[in-house]
């Protein structure tokens, strides 16, 4: 092209090289774009605000200091060099960050960690936790809060802290079995859910209690889910009952709210969006925000009941058609959803 008269990829117009970027669903296309030449990384940033396409990421460290991650876009597996102890874990994901707990017993350090940029944040340990969830973006809103299992209780516990303080947590226990309840945090309100009984909201602030109502009942108890899509509280219940992925089944409900009386309403689909399930909770992302991926899918993980290592699949729900998908290529492990950010 170049000998019939063409000036090469890097005469093209800045804002136009820009745009094309904007259009990348994938982080490391972007990086890659911004090898091409001197002005392409110019024009190219990989901190720019539209969403990339989630990756998921193993919950430790390996042997070499890498974190294996899944990328949707090629449905491959790469790595990413850490530099963190083998002894560090993680399972709790929002805004770039994961929550990472080093171990080495007695102590324990607790940290988030932006494993593309290497952005640290140290925070005052709670003591021992297993599951958890981060469901805030400390950089945006400047609060961290978490939901897990308390050691020797299995209750369900939520925390707040302000990164950069170093008094203990603020930590709420609710007495309800872990496997059967569920929390989440959203605009200064807990919403506690207790599987077939009652859903509690509570301002984080106070303690005071704003409602209670009855709890969405379903028969799918195999794991339950709630989280905060596009601004909605949902909760998600996921069964199957052969062990055949196919036969996978969502029941999904809404909470709704009309003039300061909530309730939780059955719902079929979820439109334009995508849920991506972690262990615990999760979060969405819309279909326009990630060109060429269809909305109205959840994509989430499921043991493999015909291995008898404990092998994980990750797995696409079509709520459209009913159709349960293994994504390819995955190396079997269980992780956590993560939306990459380098800014």
């Amino acid at each position: 092209m170049a000998g019939e008269g063409s000036s090469g990829w890097s005469s093209l117009p800045s804002d136009l090289v820009h745009l094309i970027s904007t259009k990348l669903p994938n982080l490391s296309d972007r990086i890659c774009c911004r090898a091409v030449c001197k002005m392409w990384r110019s024009s190219i940033s990989v901190s720019d605000p539209n969403p990339c396409l989630p990756w998921f990421l193993r919950c430790a460290v390996d042997e070499n200091e890498e974190i294996p991650y899944y990328s949707l876009s090629s449905n491959k597996t790469y790595k990413i060099h850490c530099q963190q102890p083998r002894d560090t874990y993680f399972e709790g994901t929002a805004g770039g960050f994961i929550l990472c707990c080093q171990v080495s017993w007695p102590d324990q350090s607790v940290f988030l960690f932006n494993p593309l940029n290497g952005l640290k944040i140290s925070l005052p340990s709670p003591g021992y936790f297993g599951v958890v969830g981060v469901v805030s973006n400390p950089l945006l809103e400047d609060i961290v809060a978490v939901s897990g299992s308390v050691q020797g209780t299995g209750n369900i516990w939520a925390g707040i802290i302000r990164p950069g303080d170093q008094e203990p947590w603020v930590i709420r226990i609710w007495n309800i079995e872990f496997y059967f309840g569920t929390c989440v945090y959203y605009e200064g309100l807990y919403y506690v859910n207790e599987y077939n009984a009652h859903t509690w909201i509570e301002d984080a602030t106070t303690g005071e209690i704003v409602s209670i109502i009855l709890s969405p009942v379903s028969h799918l108890v195999s794991s339950q889910h709630m989280l905060v899509a596009c601004g909605e509280i949902l909760i998600i219940f996921k069964c199957n009952a052969t062990g055949k992925l196919e036969d996978s089944v969502f029941d999904m409900y809404r909470l709704d709210e009309v003039r300061g009386d909530y309730q939780w309403v059955k719902i079929r689909g979820i439109g334009d969006r995508m849920l991506f399930l972690n262990r615990i909770g999760g979060f969405s992302l819309r279909d326009e925000e990630l060109l060429g991926f269809k909305g109205n899918c959840i994509y989430f993980m499921e043991y493999d009941d015909l291995q008898s290592d404990c092998t994980v699949l990750l797995c696409r729900h079509d709520l459209e058609n009913g159709t349960t998908e293994a994504l390819p290529n995955f190396w079997g492990e269980r992780g956590t959803w993560i939306v990459p950010r380098i800014g």
